[in-house]
């Protein structure tokens, strides 16, 4: 072997041996879409904890993940920015809210989505069982559908004995899903002696009238239907509304006060980013979406104000008393 052979042969060896230059791998993309007021939102509890619960899982932002937040005002924007994520080539898209989750299935039956807050995932088509989702979408469901108003009704009246109209304030937008609550409540109404008012609304503009039909059918208490779009940002002007008119109202939302609700009752969801972030970190690690079960709410709070039952010269039962989470002096 001459000389220039036993040099080539060095080099062969040394190529062996030393290991290839390892570029550093891209960051994965987290697409997290909510509504301008809604609790994901990079600014809020639900969008902090998120980015921090998947950073506590080991991901270094801009290392490792990268989070695309997008935030909509009005339902129609939401298209949009579910395909300005698409085009980002997000690896998993997090869709809080209803009409997030429905525009997000629109767009993509690739993109893997975690949704938040679904309404009756498998009542909408969304999966195909909440044992096994199917398709590109799991996620937490908002409550545990029938029971959970069946409940909020049986509350009322425990409260007021007396009860027989309750009025339901709700969003009658068509990207809503409110239209399966009211059945809930109108199915469970009959077994506890009540009637339900189904009062649906689009916007603020709606209140007037609406407050105008539960005055003249005559209801003697309300509950308002949380939404994005329209009750909780205007929750102010509802219970003006319902104060001036004298009405108990059970609010069906913890994370935003309703100011003058004799109650609160609804879902704790303060766990639900912990709970994203675990799907989020499954799915980067290669778990498929239709593989991972759909999860609801552990567990349920209820805050009572006895303030207002004061003011409107109710009351309250020792036994909703000592169930209350949170009692307002």
């Amino acid at each position: 072997m001459n000389r220039r052979d036993v040099l080539m042969a060095l080099l062969a060896a040394g190529m062996a041996t030393t290991p290839l230059e390892v570029r550093p791998q891209a960051p994965r993309r987290v697409g997290v879409i909510h509504s301008l007021g809604g609790s994901f939102n990079p600014d809020k509890w639900g969008g902090i904890a998120l980015v921090k619960a998947i950073k506590d899982l080991g991901y270094k932002e801009g290392q490792d993940v990268v989070f695309d937040f997008r935030v909509w005002q009005k339902s129609e924007e939401i298209p949009g920015l579910v395909h300005d994520l698409l085009r980002l080539k997000v690896d998993v898209i997090v869709a809080a809210s209803p009409p997030t989750i429905s525009a997000a299935k629109s767009a993509t039956a690739t993109v893997p989505i975690v949704f938040v807050f679904s309404a009756e995932p498998v009542a909408t088509g969304l999966v195909r069982s909440l044992n096994r989702p199917g398709g590109n979408i799991t996620g937490l469901a908002w409550d545990h559908g029938f029971e959970t108003y069946a409940k909020q009704l049986e509350l009322f009246k425990d409260a007021l004995p007396r009860l027989r109209r309750v009025a339901v304030l709700w969003d009658a937008n068509s990207d809503s899903t409110h239209d399966i609550y009211v059945r809930f409540y109108t199915e469970a109404a009959p077994r506890l002696g009540l009637e339900i008012v189904s009062v649906g609304t689009r916007s603020a503009a709606d209140f007037e009238s609406a407050f105008e039909t539960i005055r003249r059918n005559k209801a003697e208490a309300l509950i308002v239907l949380p939404s994005a779009q329209v009750t909780v940002p205007h929750r102010d002007a509802i219970m003006n509304h319902a104060t001036k008119n004298r009405l108990p109202t059970l609010a069906g939302i913890i994370q935003f006060a309703y100011p003058g609700a004799l109650f609160q009752s609804a879902p704790n969801h303060s766990d639900y980013p912990g709970r994203v972030a675990v799907y989020v970190d499954k799915i980067l690690k290669g778990t498929k979406p239709g593989d991972l079960p759909v999860e609801q709410p552990s567990k349920y709070d209820l805050v009572v104000d006895l303030k207002t039952a004061r003011g409107l010269g109710i009351s309250l039962p020792q036994s909703i008393l000592v169930r209350a989470d949170k009692v307002i002096e």
